[in-house]
């Protein structure tokens, strides 16, 4: 049963949105998550044992060790890698059934990335799925970003986002990122986003950036980003913003800037050990959150989405799947008050105006 999708949106300036099956009009994206992964793996970025729960480290994901990853998510290795295409397809097809019609999928290089495999599960799944590129957090990049200039980066990602897929066998991708900044926002880390910024000033794509939620580096990244790379705010997404929903000052001093503010921990019940980090907010706080925004006039920047990354997040071990935004968390919004257009609008029209806004960046 459709539980979204049913709202529509204003006519602007049509843009074709690259999909890893090829070109889709952006007036017919449909109800859109624009954060999740779906080929994914951090094990190469540096896991180690749990001191307290070693033996997690090698146990595969069960529903017996439930409650454990909820506490120590990063502690077990087969958590940390999504690697069947069957459970893609499954999870992809229970969104087509709540109404859903695209995905962007953010998994970046270093990480798994596999935009053909990604096109097959697109066609059996019969969602679109779009995919980015670029680099994640340091602990993942190649020896280049610490050795080549951020021209160099630069001309290296343009290469790649503007190479022939009748070549190459590789489907284009149509946003960047998530381009990584970790708590320590490193300096491999801030050439990569310098790179990532001449990229989309070269290609008028939107830009996807991780901020390390539970710190406040958005004003710092904004600087780099807007002010000294010259990127129009419109093509600009601060991923995870979840964890700050308790300081609204801090969300509207970036929402002020003319960014999308994205909520894309939704429903995820992990407490994040690593320095810098914590326990993911409740629904009902980043809904509350949403609603100060929307108050705020704020609506029209928003973007909603899961971060499907570990694999007990996956409905058959128990987890949301890309299920609970569109089926539940919606609802949790209009309880509040906000208006349904307005909320049904996150996953329509403010996804549609991101890709057109964009293009006009270009």
């Amino acid at each position: 049963m459709s539980r979204v999708g049913g709202f529509g949106v204003e006519t602007t300036t049509l843009v074709d949105v690259q999909t890893v099956t090829g070109p889709v009009p952006s007036d017919r994206l449909g109800y859109t998550l624009p954060h999740e992964h779906l080929i994914n793996s951090i094990e190469e970025g540096g896991l180690e044992p749990d001191p307290d729960f070693p033996e997690l480290f090698d146990a595969p994901v069960t529903p017996e060790i439930a409650w454990l990853l909820r506490d120590r998510p990063l502690a077990c290795r087969d958590n940390c890698v999504l690697d069947g295409d069957d459970d893609a397809v499954n999870e992809l097809v229970a969104f087509r059934e709540l109404g859903g019609s695209t995905v962007v999928e953010l998994t970046s290089d270093g990480q798994g990335r596999d935009p053909r495999r990604l096109a097959e599960i697109s066609r059996r799944s019969g969602v679109n799925v779009v995919t980015g590129g670029g680099w994640y957090l340091e602990r993942f990049h190649p020896e280049a970003t610490g050795r080549d200039t951020v021209d160099d980066l630069a001309a290296r990602l343009v290469a790649q986002y503007r190479s022939d897929p009748a070549e190459t066998g590789v489907p284009r991708s149509g946003v960047i990122g998530e381009i990584g900044v970790s708590p320590g926002f490193t300096e491999r880390e801030e050439r990569s986003l310098r790179a990532a910024c001449r990229l989309q000033r070269e290609t008028g794509l939107p830009m996807f950036v991780h901020l390390p939620g539970f710190v406040r580096h958005g004003g710092r990244v904004l600087d780099v980003v807007l002010r000294d790379e010259g990127v129009d705010p419109t093509a600009v997404v601060l991923c995870h913003m979840d964890p700050s929903g308790s300081d609204p000052d801090y969300q509207r001093s970036l929402a002020e800037r003319g960014v999308w503010l994205e909520f894309d921990m939704i429903g995820m019940p992990y407490r994040f050990s690593l320095p810098g980090e914590g326990q993911s907010p409740s629904p009902v706080e980043t809904a509350t959150a949403i609603a100060r925004l929307v108050s705020a006039g704020f609506g029209r920047r928003l973007l909603f989405s899961h971060d499907l990354f570990l694999k007990s997040m996956l409905r058959k071990h128990g987890g949301n799947g890309l299920s609970y935004v569109p089926a539940v968390f919606l609802d949790r919004l209009t309880d509040l008050g906000v208006d349904a257009e307005v909320v049904h609008g996150v996953g329509t029209r403010n996804v549609r105006d991101l890709f057109e806004g964009a293009a006009l960046t270009r």
